[in-house]
């Protein structure tokens, strides 16, 4: 008889085993000199660190300040047991052009999403941010879903020791990152850790296809390490490997729900899956370029079900970023990135999950930014989504799911999207008393789609057209 897969053999927990014991390793188990929140432990406000004031767009010295560790700065304003704590609550309201069945987006003790207008808490988060020791420094955000998901979980974890050397003339900063989703070491937007827009509407409906990396973020069910190196402020390479968490382990972080869900893409890693990352990035005057790739191998269990082998993924991407500062007040900035997903499906096969034993997904995302005195930003951004036809994984109404509205009757994921977006950041600057301590960030989104899940009237074999996918959503992020 076939049984969920509940834990991944000896692979699994040889590769869980040297994680663990990295993270072991570097936190220490005696007093330690105290960690603040970034903006109280370094003493500058969040625009020394952070494009438009919030983040999680990096500056240089932002970019400098993550890859040594998050240790700089000494200027502690609260006593050392709260310097590291912060909180943050995010409210928004959705509409989309047209409805959906009550309780699609949710439903739980809690209550269910409405048919439309959905006002809601997205989360609430628990900060622990900044130095442990004089080389170790940690980002911990622990999520609390009180409508949503209804639970509890660790959703970004970096914990990283770093240090410097110089060699033959050539300045170097290398480390280890431990944390729980690929790209989360990582600074540039145009990785699924920090790419805009940084929080999405958790009551719109989504295409049904995602590429693997930004499934496996979203799913927070990964632990991993990797090893990262800077040269002379241009060259960074970075490698280290990844695994899903046990069955016990993504229990008690909350992501076991995410872990077995119905993603086209969803699943146990099987063993290890190496990680790839390496850019060149060169400042000249108030330019600022950057290109790189990156990328993610694995076997997958899908839907964690045993018996049947495994699932065989790579995602390669290719990226760049460019900043041009205009003056004090002016900024523009450009971002792309092209994934390729190539996915052996002989699992799903097996199991009836896909028609195909070989499927391609194609993303290009393309993003350009204006900011205004770090307060105001506009966004235009346009994603575009191509791949194999796969009637059955693309046909998630047949799925636990049942989500008649997010499928594909044609059984084509192709999707192509423009989003309009702004914010506005009132503070952040240092121009006033209380910019250590809170921040906010109001943000406007508009997403259009002229072909979603294959088609631009009709997609879901049910009538729906993809214009009614078109989605208003207004967030508040409050910081303190």
């Amino acid at each position: 008889m076939v049984k969920p897969l509940l834990a991944n053999g000896v692979k699994n927990s040889l590769f869980l085993t040297v994680i663990i014991s990295l993270l072991l390793s570097i936190i220490p188990f005696q007093n330690s000199s105290a960690t603040a929140a970034f903006s109280r432990q370094t003493g500058e406000p969040c625009a020394a660190c952070h494009m438009q004031s919030y983040g999680p767009w990096l500056t240089q010295l932002g970019q400098k300040f993550k890859l040594d560790g998050y240790v700089a700065g000494n200027a502690n304003t609260l006593p050392d047991i709260l310097n590291p704590l912060s909180a943050e609550v995010v409210a928004s309201y959705t509409n989309t052009n047209v409805g959906v069945p009550g309780g699609t987006y949710y439903s739980n003790a809690n209550g269910q999403s409405g048919r439309n207008n959905n006002v809601m808490n997205d989360w609430s988060a628990i900060y622990y941010t900044g130095r442990v020791t004089s080389k170790i420094g940690s980002y911990l955000q622990l999520n609390i879903n009180p409508q949503v998901s209804y639970s509890m979980n660790l959703a970004m974890a970096d914990i990283r020791y770093a240090d410097h050397l110089k060699i033959a003339g050539n300045d170097i900063t290398y480390g280890i990152s431990v944390n729980n989703a690929p790209t989360m070491s990582d600074f540039w937007m145009s990785t699924p850790a920090w790419m805009y827009p940084y929080t999405n509407s958790s009551a719109t409906i989504k295409p049904a296809a995602t590429p693997w990396l930004n499934a496996l973020m979203g799913g927070a069910n990964t632990a991993g390490a990797t090893a990262y190196t800077m040269i002379n402020n241009h060259l960074y390479l970075e490698a280290g490997g990844y695994t899903s968490q046990a069955a016990k382990m993504a229990q008690g972080l909350g992501v076991w729900a995410n872990a077995t869900g119905t993603s086209p893409q969803g699943g146990l890693i099987d063993g290890g899956a190496p990680y790839w990352r390496l850019f060149l990035q060169h400042t000249v005057g108030p330019h600022t370029m950057m290109v790189g790739t990156y990328g993610l191998a694995a076997k997958v269990v899908p839907m964690y079900q045993s018996g049947y082998g495994t699932n065989s993924y790579q995602e390669y991407n290719v990226d760049s970023n460019y900043s041009y500062m205009l003056n004090a007040d002016h900024m523009l900035m450009a971002s792309f990135r092209y994934s390729r997903d190539n996915m052996q499906m002989n699992s799903s096969v097996q199991q009836g999950l896909s028609d195909n034993l070989s499927n391609n997904l194609d993303t290009v995302m393309l993003m350009g930014m204006w900011t205004y005195k770090q307060t105001y930003n506009m966004t235009l951004a346009w994603n575009k989504m191509s791949g194999t036809t796969d009637a059955t994984l693309y046909n998630l109404s047949s799925q636990d799911s049942g989500c008649g509205v997010c499928s594909s009757a044609n059984g084509s994921p192709n999707t192509n999207s423009f989003m309009l977006g702004g914010d506005y950041i009132p503070f952040g600057k240092g121009a006033s008393k209380l910019d250590p301590y809170l921040n906010l960030r109001f943000s406007l989104q508009y997403w259009a789609y002229t072909q979603f899940n294959g088609a631009s009237s009709n997609y879901d074999g049910n009538g729906r057209n993809a214009s009614a996918n078109n989605t208003l959503y207004f967030s508040t992020n409050f910081m303190f």
